[in-house]
């Protein structure tokens, strides 16, 4: 059963709408995930997996790789619309910026 999402307002309002090819590196079992990041803020990004059917998954270490970088993060939800991701480190507000403004969405 997937996660219920948190519709809360507050952190909503900072979430950035975005379509940026990515991938996610699963640490602990050596395997790498093509999809998307649907929205991100400094703190956290929402990888949406290319494939059909997304698996409950919580805590696992992984790496957000966006246009050659890798970025330290842990699964903290899984959701209909993909993994919630909690970046290890905030991400600088101008790299966030740059990315969101180049892959930006209507969503």
């Amino acid at each position: 059963m997937l996660d219920r999402p948190n519709h809360s307002p507050e952190k909503n309002i900072s979430k950035r709408p975005c379509c940026i090819i990515a991938e996610l590196g699963l640490d602990e079992h050596d395997v790498v995930l093509d999809g998307v990041v649907r929205w991100m803020v400094l703190d956290s990004a929402l990888f949406r997996e290319a494939t059909r059917f997304i698996l409950k998954r919580k805590g696992d270490s992984v790496r957000l790789r966006l246009l050659g970088v890798d970025y330290p993060a842990v699964i903290t939800r899984t959701t209909s619309e993909g993994y919630e991701l909690q970046f290890d480190n905030p991400l600088d507000p101008d790299v966030v910026d740059d990315l969101v403004s180049r892959h930006l969405t209507d969503e």
